[in-house]
């Protein structure tokens, strides 16, 4: 162990080595190429490329068009992952590790949902990713079980099973997938919060970069409880919320509750959301005059309508977020930062390819697709 106050030489390898590894990722030009290729010249660029090259290659035999493009990219985002498990050591690894787990509740939850709706097997397959602690074969296993209740008993030795275990009798009622979801994301960033006192470097700003990740999760389910067709109680808002964000939960009570647009608005500009939100939509909309209050009647004309909000905007919140662990990384480059803000990017280089691949198998516009690219 490094003596306190000293960068030991694994952690300044690993980290300099994403900051390379950002640099390959694509920039907003060559997307802009894409959009301008039909399906089978995307195969061709990414086959072109050294990191999906080999992952083109391999699949060609089993699928094609889009449904190749898919494939490929989604085991270059599983590849992408184990690798930095790999390249990471000590502290970065485990809080690596920590923060991958996520994709365990993703995993599950779409295996849950896809056998519970009979659901092909192929289909839910396409949505995994194995980057947490459930392993390729494991979640290959898991698909092959018939029945919920089945692959509950399976997963015993997760960590989260105890969640999983205490409210999986419940997924055959109304809203049941999303509570338990919900109960799994709780409990899950409950632990990385858990890890505050442990002292690793760039903890205390990844734990104030997951506050503020809490927050837009909570506004985010909170709009959905509004735009439910059945009102709900105190105890389902409370039961929704993730507890450990900067937004306290008793202020999402108090905004569920509103009915005026001026107390609407005079509580919303209460969040950290607010300004978070007014940056999102001047850089969408390129209005350099779109502030606070602004966002705040947004959100307002959405609400009283009970109206999600436009993906675009939420889109545009999503590149704030990472543009802000961005920033984050480059204060603290010796940290964990920069191997999480790699890995975030890498996420939506794969979300945005796999929606350039949809949007042109049905016939989407290129303006209609850039909708969903995050930069």
């Amino acid at each position: 162990m490094p003596a306190p106050g000293v960068t030991s030489p694994s952690c300044i390898y690993a980290c300099t080595r994403f900051r390379v590894r950002r640099t390959t990722l694509l920039p907003r030009e060559e997307y802009l190429r894409i959009m301008q290729m039909d399906i089978p010249g995307v195969i061709g660029y990414l086959s072109r490329r050294e990191d999906y090259r080999q992952m083109v290659l391999d699949l060609a035999h089993d699928f094609s068009g889009a449904q190749l493009i898919e494939e490929a990219v989604n085991r270059n985002l599983a590849q992408s992952f184990q690798h930095a498990i790999a390249i990471v050591q000590g502290n970065l690894q485990t809080l690596t590790r920590e923060y991958l787990n996520r994709w365990d509740i993703a995993n599950v939850m779409a295996i849950l949902r896809g056998t519970a709706h009979d659901i092909p097997r192929r289909q839910i397959r396409d949505l995994l990713i194995p980057a947490g602690e459930l392993e390729g074969t494991t979640l290959e296993h898991l698909l092959d079980l018939a029945a919920c209740n089945r692959i509950v008993e399976e997963l015993q030795g997760w960590r989260l099973y105890p969640v999983l275990a205490e409210h999986h009798r419940d997924l055959g009622e109304a809203r049941a997938f999303a509570q338990v979801e919900n109960e799994l994301y709780r409990q899950y960033y409950a632990d990385l919060l858990g890890l505050a006192a442990t002292g690793y470097s760039g903890l205390q700003e990844l734990i104030a970069y997951l506050r503020f990740e809490i927050d837009i999760t909570n506004m985010r389910n909170l709009l959905r409880l509004h735009c439910a067709e059945e009102a709900c109680d105190i105890a389902t808002i409370d039961r929704t919320m993730i507890p450990g964000g900067r937004i306290p939960v008793a202020l999402f009570r108090r905004l569920y509750g509103i009915e005026t647009e001026g107390e609407f608005v005079s509580v919303f500009l209460e969040t950290d959301i607010a300004p978070v939100l007014a940056q999102a939509v001047r850089e969408l909309r390129q209005d350099p005059e779109f502030a606070s209050v602004d966002a705040a009647e947004l959100i307002w004309q959405r609400w009283h309508r009970r109206r999600r909000p436009v993906h675009e905007v939420e889109m545009a919140v999503t590149r704030v977020r990472l543009h802000q662990l961005e920033g984050l990384s480059r204060r603290h480059p010796f940290s964990v930062l920069p191997v999480l803000a790699y890995l975030e990017r890498k996420k939506y280089e794969v979300a945005n390819l796999r929606a350039i691949a949809r949007g042109k198998a049905y016939g989407l516009s290129p303006e209609r697709i850039w909708q969903y690219i995050v930069l």
